[in-house]
């Protein structure tokens, strides 16, 4: 806002123009006397404009806390995030396995009839690797993996390397190596690996007589490819390309990793550690909305914190607050079942001073004898229920609705966001009113003293004259 004590041009000339009067500072003494008229009701203004941009400060952190809270409940309305799924493996040297959230709870045996493997080639010895192959000249080489076409792969640099570059870039699921065997001397050989798997075993041709790879003959196969054949759960001759096998047993992944021997047992087990985790969160976090709840309403603000007091003369909203919250953690689920009713059974406590704490072994006892239950009662049972749905949805849900419903534009902090910049309208307009008042009180009193120093000067003209004509008489009479 435009400052109202700046002097206007005119009230600037009077000033200066009167400078050579009575020797009073005008422009002071009539800033003084406006300032002593409206000064304080411009300073008590300001404070109450402070004060309710402070409490708005204090709004929206409680706006961020309450959606931190509310976060804690979407965590636990889905059923299928309250628990995961581990596994466990008799031999993980032998046989590590992993698991997704779609495996089966269960034992499974497994046994290794025999592993996958794939083809390997290798070729003639070479003196150097950029012996010449085809006496300087391109050729091609053909290679057909498993009942596909055959691949004809131009090989421009007729050398080991360069045939080792042709075949790689060919992409054709053969990988090509160049090794040298002495390592005193020079004995290169090529070696040919295909994927694992009976499907990918290949074999090797050349359309240029002149060029003799050693790669064509039988001699040359060093392993020939193979599947993975495993028994489970009695099954034998179970069938796979890779040693990596992921669609035998349902969301388990497994790596067999040695030829036949003793069955390895796979268990997949239901983990609870997951909900226990999500109840404490939800816990912690209903603590430390109460402590920022008592820092905003604190009489005394502490120095370090812009926020705390700011809602000091809002205690009525932050005590409503708080008895709503702490009857939104005590609220019976929409979804109880089998005696897991809120999370109250699942060992929720408050203290005297209102903190919320969980009993541990509550919690244990519930999740690990009833977890289906406790699953029920947070999450009604289900995933992704949409908020307007009228089936019951379960703890966590319920309460995240109504949350939402006090984060909405109508809710009740956005209410008092409203009131609030409704009231610093009205403050700053009485501000302008005060101020252009206080403009006004100083110009009259300028105009005032302005007429007054005119008389001054008026009258030190006349006290100058007769001084004067005093003076001339009594020379006259001297002489």
């Amino acid at each position: 806002m435009e400052p109202v004590n700046k002097a206007s041009a005119q009230t600037a000339a009077i000033k200066k123009s009167l400078d050579v009067g009575s020797g009073v500072d005008i422009d002071a003494l009539a800033r003084s006397l406006a300032s002593a008229e409206g000064a304080a009701r411009i300073d008590t203004t300001k404070k109450r404009l402070a004060s309710v941009e402070s409490r708005i400060s204090g709004y929206s952190v409680v706006s961020t806390f309450m959606s931190g809270f509310r976060q804690k409940f979407l965590d636990l309305q889905d059923v299928s995030k309250l628990s995961s799924k581990s596994v466990i493996t008799s031999d993980s040297s032998r046989m590590p396995a992993t698991v997704n959230s779609s495996a089966q709870l269960g034992r499974h045996s497994v046994q290794v009839q025999q592993l996958a493997a794939a083809t390997t080639r290798a070729s003639a010895s070479f003196a150097a690797s950029t012996s010449s192959l085809n006496n300087g000249t391109a050729f091609n080489i053909e290679i057909q993996v498993g009942s596909k076409p055959v691949s004809v792969i131009n090989v421009p640099k007729d050398t080991p390397a360069g045939l080792v570059e042709a075949i790689n870039a060919a992409n054709i699921g053969v990988r090509a190596t160049l090794i040298n065997k002495n390592a005193s001397a020079n004995d290169w050989q090529i070696v040919l690996q295909g994927q694992s798997g009976a499907s990918a075993d290949f074999t090797v041709a050349s359309s240029t007589a002149a060029v003799n790879l050693g790669l064509i003959g039988a001699g040359n196969r060093l392993t020939t490819a193979q599947d993975a054949l495993i028994t489970v759960n009695g099954v034998a001759n179970i069938a796979r390309s890779s040693n990596q096998i992921a669609d035998v047993i349902p969301g388990v992944q497994f790596d067999i990793r040695s030829d036949p021997g003793q069955s390895v047992s796979i268990v997949v087990e239901q983990s609870n550690q997951l909900v226990k985790e999500k109840v404490n969160g939800l816990v912690n976090s209903y603590n430390e909305f109460m402590v920022v709840l008592k820092q905003l309403s604190v009489e005394v603000a502490v120095a370090d914190d812009k926020y705390s007091g700011t809602l000091s003369r809002d205690k009525d909203f932050v005590n409503t607050l708080r008895s709503e919250l702490r009857s939104l953690m005590t609220q019976n689920s929409s979804t109880p079942e089998s005696g897991i009713v809120s999370l109250r059974d699942l060992g929720l406590t408050f203290a005297v001073d209102g903190t919320a704490s969980i009993n541990q072994k509550n919690l244990d006892l519930a999740v690990s004898t009833k977890p289906d239950a406790v699953a029920k009662m947070l999450s009604a049972g289900t995933d992704n229920t949409s908020d307007l749905a009228s089936e019951p949805k379960g703890f966590a849900q319920d309460i995240s609705i109504k949350l939402k419903a006090m984060l909405s534009p109508e809710g009740i902090i956005s209410q008092r966001k409203l009131s609030g910049n409704t009231q610093i309208a009205v403050y700053k307009r009485d501000l302008q009113k005060l101020e252009l008042r206080l403009e006004t009180v100083y110009q009259r009193y300028i105009s005032q003293f302005s007429s007054m120093e005119s008389l001054v000067q008026r009258m030190d003209g006349v006290g100058k004259y007769l001084k004067g004509q005093f003076t001339a008489m009594e020379n006259m009479y001297k002489n």
